[in-house]
């Protein structure tokens, strides 16, 4: 069984704000609109329970996280809507559990192990006594430039959305936690990076890796040519790549009465027309996408729908 598929009853679930699959320390991967704010309580309770970790709930002010342990490497991790009862949450999150333990998981980062220091003790100098002498002066030879060799630059390769992603010669130490390389990919890209690497199996092309993740396309393209850049991953990309990429867009419909939402909502809710994402009516009034989420969370299913469309863009 894919991961993907499984995935797919967490992502369509009206009632899941977000989720991850997080490792026994408390870093998420593979994660999905999972909010920065709840990590802190996430990693705090596993610290505390990680070991005998099954099936439990924390409240947090964005909702209802259910965590649950998929194998001895892995947890994951649900954020519900706050309206939704808690063994409602725990059940649907059992159910998913149940699949992912059938899905070949990949092992977690690997984390840097910690250099050992070796301490050579001081042995004092020896006294010597100093004897004055007549300096010796001699003529300062002259500095021999080394010839300047022409440096070959390297070949700049481009990366399309359908090149196939492969492991690099860097890779293990780019998922290896806390590494130069793993720590330079999160400034640059957070999860993204870790989250790419995680899931190359040397088969998948950019644009399915990005359909797998629910990212944008042009995004994962970023982070991928970062990769080939620093040696973490190779790419295979055909002579001619198709010109049109299909994605999958959500266009939010309000039809209810803008008088009657709250007034904290409105603005978002009066720009659901059915003629843009959300990602774009966030962009548009200047918020985080997961402020103009929650303003639509209350809606969804009674005044509120959502259009799918398929967007084609040139490659």
């Amino acid at each position: 069984m894919q991961l993907e598929r499984v995935l797919t009853k967490l992502k369509f679930d009206e009632s899941v704000l977000g989720y991850a699959l997080i490792t026994n320390d408390g870093h998420p991967f593979l994660s999905f609109s999972l909010p920065d704010e709840v990590l802190p309580r996430i990693k705090g309770t596993l610290k505390i329970h990680a070991n005998d970790l099954k099936l439990m709930n924390i409240l947090s002010d964005q909702g209802s996280v259910v965590l649950a342990r998929v194998n001895p490497k892995w947890v994951l991790a649900v954020l519900f809507q706050p309206e939704l009862h808690l063994g409602g949450a725990l059940s649907r999150t059992q159910d998913v559990v149940n699949l992912l333990i059938q899905v070949d998981l990949p092992p977690p980062p690997i984390p840097s192990p910690e250099p050992e220091i070796e301490v050579v003790p001081e042995t004092p100098s020896p006294i010597v006594q100093e004897i004055a002498e007549k300096p010796v002066i001699t003529e300062a030879a002259k500095p021999v430039l080394p010839e300047k060799e022409e440096e070959s630059e390297p070949e700049e390769i481009e990366v399309f959305h359908g090149c196939v992603v492969l492991r690099g010669k860097n890779y293990n130490e780019a998922v290896t936690l806390n590494s130069k390389l793993n720590l330079a990919m999160k400034r640059t890209y957070a999860n993204l990076g870790v989250d790419i690497l995680l899931v190359i199996d040397e088969k998948m092309t950019v644009y399915k890796i990005a359909d797998k993740l629910a990212k944008p396309v042009e995004r994962v393209i970023e982070a991928v040519t970062w990769c080939v850049n620093k040696g973490v991953v190779d790419v295979e990309c055909p002579d001619h790549q198709d010109p049109e990429q299909k994605e999958l867009i959500e266009m939010p419909l309000f039809e209810g009465k803008i008088d009657k939402v709250k007034k904290q909502h409105r603005a978002v809710l009066e720009l659901c027309d059915g003629t843009r994402s959300l990602q774009q009516i966030a962009t548009v009034l200047g918020i985080p996408y997961f402020d103009a989420l929650q303003c639509t969370i209350p809606y969804r299913g009674k005044t509120l729908q959502f259009i799918r469309t398929v967007k084609l863009t040139r490659g």
